[in-house]
Order: C-alpha cells, then structure tokens, then sequence
C-alpha cells in the first residue's frame, strides 16, 4: 500500500487538517507508482524457457475507525477504481468517482483512523504454454484524520 491520500488530509501530513461533519471521505494512494499502484512487468529467462509475471493492482480495501478503534466503515475499491481519485477542489460535498466514505459515516466530530489494504494479483506466463495466477497481500497502511463541526452564525 502506498501512502494515503485522503479528505481530509492525514493529520501527519498536515497538523491543521480538519475535515466537516456530513462531507464525504475521499480516499486514494498518494504516490501512484509501479510499486503502488501497478502494473509490475517483469520476464525472465533460463535455457530455452522464459516466464513474464505482470502484478496487477486488484483492490484496495479501507477500513475507518472511530477514536475507540471501533471500525464504523469499511469499503473496497476494486479493478479500474483501487487506486481511487485525487481530491481536485471541486464541491467538497460531491462524493469521490472512485473511492471513498459516504458522508453517512462522517457523523461526528474527533478523530478517525483509515486504514488500507492493497491486494494484487501477479498473472505468469511461461514459453511452453503454462501460466497462472498468483495472488497476494500488501502491506496495510493507517493514517489520522481530524473531524470537526462547522458552525455559522447569521446577524442581520
């Protein structure tokens, strides 16, 4: 799993992030990369047999959890979608196209910890015919966010 990138903002990556009861979590990884994101092409070859495993990017699987480490969401992106959306600016209360918490799980007001899983498949295939696949697990990665409610006052 690469680092995650996330409305709001990790607090470790930005002390002063706070995010809004009631607006969606959008959840992406923050260092697209081979290694991150994929695919991972490689081939090898040994006498008169060569064998290419390219590793996919399958899914990513977040979960987010309250203060008390009880998990109140969970989500998994998949295929095309795992890697999720960066944040672009637009209406912050418009939901990610990809990948991310409903606003429905953004209900109160503290921190929050999101946690995400990324699963890969590699698919060999070797010069006599042979192939397969090989699925596997990354490494989970967990940042903190910051949940704050925003108030207006209206003076005539």
């Amino acid at each position: 799993m690469g680092q995650i990138g996330s409305t709001p903002p990790a607090t470790t990556s930005d002390q002063g992030a706070v995010g809004t009861i009631g607006l969606p979590i959008w959840l992406w990884i923050a260092n697209p990369a081979e290694n991150t994101t994929g695919p991972i092409v490689r081939s090898a070859e040994g006498g008169s047999l060569s064998v290419t495993a390219t590793g996919t990017l399958d899914r990513v699987e977040w979960t987010l959890a309250d203060g008390n480490g009880t998990t109140v969401g969970a989500i998994s992106c998949d295929g095309a979608n795992a890697a999720g959306t960066p944040y672009d600016g637009r209406n912050s209360a418009e939901p990610s196209p990809t990948c991310g918490f409903g606003a429905d799980l953004n209900s109160s007001p503290g921190n929050l910890t999101l946690a995400g899983t990324s699963y890969w498949v590699v698919e060999w295939q070797s010069s006599n015919g042979e192939s397969g696949q090989i699925p596997f697990t990354s490494t989970t990665n967990s940042a903190q966010i910051r949940i704050g409610e925003l108030q207006a006052l209206v003076r005539d």
